[in-house]
């Protein structure tokens, strides 16, 4: 059965909610008649519904690796594009595309929206339970995108109504990120718990184990150690998920989503959503990567000289011939195998066109959570045999030799630490996880100042590395301050 939210295009529902048919923050308001006209009935709740999630596509059909997993040791530029270089290169300016927010504070506009009218709705048939459950995913994409908001900018502005008359400030100042965090994004999220239908099952939406999945990643953020294991307690009480144990179950976490691991996945049908630029990022039939494998490969090759079984996440999600790219290891020639199915009778990834990507990313899956568990039984219980047995549960699932918990070179929490956020890159690869695994356990400058380095060394550029930690943010985008010339940009940076 097609899911119910199947993203049309519907153009005069795009339009009627406001702020989302503009790109800008600032908007021209929309006359308070066309609301009232259109937020009448269940079926227009379905489709404003409908208008919510098609912004989340929106705004990670184009950034999501960008944002995710671009600017850290997972991948580097291939070719010589202006944009994968200078995210590649430690080179972001206010010009770089991916530093646009148009697009986010497009999809919490349509939330915004759907939360203030939702429940003026009084159509008989509009259940309550209905109405509870679209608030309630109203409330928990808001909180999602301004959770991707402060990481990635930190203070941003915040705006919780949508913008509809002309006496409201068309522009905002920056809001301080902490305070976005404990004042609107965890209520957002705890009111979400509220309302939303604790038997909806739908992998595509907003669901109970979604929503404990985005507060565990949020109070990880936090190190609030002691909420990541409450929320992950209560997502194993509700035992419907657990991981795959085959290579084809493994494969259809990322090729359908209908898995017992998947918790909550972009969808993306071409059909009914139209083009999207997941493909020029990783890559497909008709179009190399954007981004090429920086991660090394010699990782598997070590497991495999002592493994008879080799790790499916190696030979399944990358090429296992690869070539040498440009930054000198190993990396897979064009495409990154892990979205797209296995051709049987070739062996390689039969890539779509770029056109007919059918994008189905994970936002949070089984393994996510339990090495987020894993992280947090470290550092508040220091319970190394309660993080090595999760890390290891994850290990023998992908075939991968089980670590040994005795060797010195994890005799204190940093360096358990390291081996959760080693085993995270494995088996997150490209999911939109390591630069932010990197941020959040102040790793940035470590790890990649020497990575820089020898990209810029290799291809003769000026060694400049990551050593200013204030680049860690991004820029806001120049599109963004003229649009807006009050908005301080973000140091180094300039406008």
């Amino acid at each position: 059965m097609k899911n119910r939210f199947s993203f049309l295009s519907l153009s005069l529902g795009l339009c009627l909610l406001a702020i989302s048919c503009n790109k800008q923050l600032d908007q021209k308001p929309i006359s308070d008649i066309l609301y009232q006209d259109f937020w009448k009935t269940a079926a227009d709740a379905k489709y404003g519904m409908a208008s919510v999630y098609s912004g989340v596509q929106k705004t990670f059909s184009n950034t999501f690796t960008e944002w995710g997993d671009a600017r850290s040791d997972n991948f580097g530029a291939s070719g010589t594009g202006e944009n994968q270089v200078n995210i590649s290169y430690n080179g972001l300016t206010a010009v770089t595309a991916s530093a646009d927010w148009s697009n986010l504070y497009s999809a919490i506009a349509r939330a915004n929206v759907a939360i203030k009218y939702i429940p003026t709705i009084t159509d008989p048939s509009f259940t309550t339970t209905l109405r509870n459950h679209y608030l309630g995913q109203s409330y928990a994409v808001r909180a999602f995108m301004y959770f991707w908001a402060i990481r990635l900018w930190g203070d941003v502005p915040l705006r919780l109504e949508p913008y509809e008359s002309v006496d409201a400030p068309p522009n905002l100042p920056r809001t301080n990120k902490d305070s976005i965090m404990n004042n609107v994004i965890i209520p957002d999220l705890k009111k979400a718990m509220t309302l939303i239908d604790k038997k909806s099952l739908n992998v595509f939406e907003i669901t109970v184990p979604s929503i404990l999945s985005i507060l565990t990643e949020v109070y990880l953020w936090k190190h609030d150690y002691a909420n990541v294991i409450a929320t992950t307690d209560q997502l194993i009480a509700l035992r419907r998920f657990s991981l795959v144990t085959t290579p084809s179950e493994y494969k259809d976490v990322f090729i359908t989503a209908i898995t017992t691991e998947n918790i909550w996945s972009l969808n993306w049908n071409y059909i009914t959503d139209g083009a999207n630029g997941i493909g020029a990022k990783l890559g497909s039939n008709s179009n190399t990567s954007n981004f090429q494998i920086d991660i090394p490969l010699d990782i598997w090759e070590a497991d495999a000289k002592n493994n008879p079984t080799p790790d499916i996440r190696r030979y399944l999600n990358y090429d296992t011939a690869g070539v040498t790219g440009s930054t000198g290891v190993v990396t897979a020639p064009s495409v990154i195998w892990k979205f797209y199915p296995i051709d049987i009778n070739t062996g390689k990834p039969a890539a779509p066109s770029r056109n007919q990507n059918q994008a189905k990313l994970p936002f949070y899956r089984w393994p996510d959570i339990l090495l987020m568990r894993a992280e947090a039984l470290n550092w508040a219980n220091d319970d190394k045999n309660g993080a090595f047995a999760i890390i290891n549960q994850v290990r023998r699932r992908a075939g991968a030799v089980p670590l040994d918990s005795t060797k010195a070179k994890y005799k204190n929490q940093i360096q358990v630490e390291e081996a959760i956020l080693d085993e995270r890159q494995l088996e997150l690869f490209a999911e939109g996880k390591r630069w932010f695994d990197l941020v959040r356990t102040d790793r940035v400058l470590t790890t990649m100042d020497p990575i820089i380095r020898d990209r810029q060394f290799k291809v003769k550029a000026s060694i400049t590395g990551f050593t200013d930690p204030r680049k860690i943010l991004w820029p806001i985008s120049r599109v963004v301050l003229n649009v807006d010339p009050s908005l301080t940009q973000n140091p180094p940076y300039s406008k």
